[in-house]
């Protein structure tokens, strides 16, 4: 009699037990841009969500209006070296889930699958985002 799916699982994880095997591949493989890469996609693309979602909402029941909340804001006479970071920050979602999916893109189409082309394309990906939001940050502190 064959087995029920429920009893080959808890087979699975009592012999992964008895050999002392790691139950996280966290445990086992360290960082690989690959990884991290694909990580940084799917985070930013949370948070992305979740901020708009959660700004949206937020001016929908707060009281008075958009206009009212940026003046608020230039009126805190915030430093540039206090804005321009932010601003990077802010901009760095944007761009690098941008970048990194036209890579992605890429991958459907079938190409950019070896390792030597994921790790160029991954630190080509992070250096540009990093570089780009940089100057969205700060692009109007440069005249």
């Amino acid at each position: 009699m064959a087995l029920s799916a429920h009893e080959q699982m808890k087979e699975f994880w009592v012999k992964n037990q008895e050999l002392k095997r790691p139950s996280s591949p966290w445990l086992v493989y360290k960082p690989h841009i690959y990884m991290m890469t694909s990580l940084t996609h799917r985070t930013t693309g949370i948070i992305m969500g979740t901020v708009l979602y959660g700004i949206a909402i937020g001016l929908f029941v707060a009281p008075g209006h958009f206009p009212e909340y940026i003046e608020a804001v230039k009126e805190l006479q915030l430093s540039p070296w206090i804005l321009g970071p932010l601003k990077s920050a802010c901009a760095f979602p944007l761009i690098y889930h941008y970048i990194n999916g036209i890579r992605h893109l890429v991958w459907d189409a079938g190409y950019g699958f070896e390792l030597s082309t994921q790790f160029k394309t991954g630190s080509t990906i992070i250096v540009t985002a990093v570089a780009l939001s940089i100057l969205a940050g700060t692009a109007s502190y440069l005249s």
